[in-house]
């Protein structure tokens, strides 16, 4: 495996960026998608992001599967706070956060284990790269809600207040979340969201009860 990861970024490095040292075969998108399916640490993570520019100075771009492999790999390997810079620099990498489950994967890999102001940057990129705002899509609204009625932070009450709301709304207008049992099907990455979602509601639930 590590063998086909290296061999993949010399074919990545060596046909892509201003000045190619290899002109013959292209690269695919799907070469990307391969090397964060090839990637087993987060340096190899590491390694892929720093090639990212060069896809954007052959004139390519990355699409919404990128971004949401990259996300979920990024969490996979426990090391979504680079995530969090590349998705952050867009003017450096050129790697977009523009898909909506790519934006909740991201959240949820921050909020439950690293400081509000992580998860507080990722919902603010949202807005940034025209995603539906963090307050209007459900499971994205709760985990956020989640980490600021868990946090400490002064600031923390204050977004819950204006989150508070709009999640109050959601749950109204939303049947009961059904969240599934069986192993397989727990383990499918459609049915993440919808984890979250019942996770997230039980902190909230939790965190509420020890307030009183």
């Amino acid at each position: 495996r590590e063998r086909q990861f290296n061999d993949l970024v010399q074919f990545v490095t060596d046909r892509t960026g201003r000045k190619r040292v290899n002109t013959k075969g292209q690269v695919r998108q799907s070469a990307w998608l391969r090397l964060f399916q090839l990637a087993w640490k987060p340096e190899h993570l590491e390694l892929v992001s720093e090639m990212f520019p060069r896809w954007r100075d052959t004139g390519k771009s990355f699409g919404p599967v990128h971004a949401e492999m990259f996300a979920r790999r990024c969490e996979e390997l426990k090391c979504p706070l680079l995530a969090l810079k590349v998705f952050g620099d867009h003017t450096k990498y050129g790697f977009g956060l523009n898909s909506l489950p790519a934006g909740r994967q991201l959240i949820h890999s921050l909020y439950g284990k690293y400081p509000l102001e992580k998860t507080m940057t990722a919902a603010s990129l949202f807005g940034i790269y025209g995603l539906p705002a963090v307050g209007s899509d459900f499971v994205s609204c709760a985990m956020l809600y989640a980490a600021c009625v868990r946090s400490r932070d002064p600031h923390a009450r204050v977004v819950a207040e204006s989150l508070k709301r709009q999640l109050t709304k959601q749950i109204v207008q939303t049947e009961a979340v059904r969240e599934p049992k069986d192993r397989i099907q727990r383990a499918q990455h459609h049915t993440k969201p919808t984890l979250w979602l019942a996770q997230a509601i039980r902190q909230i639930k939790m965190a509420h009860g020890e307030q009183g």
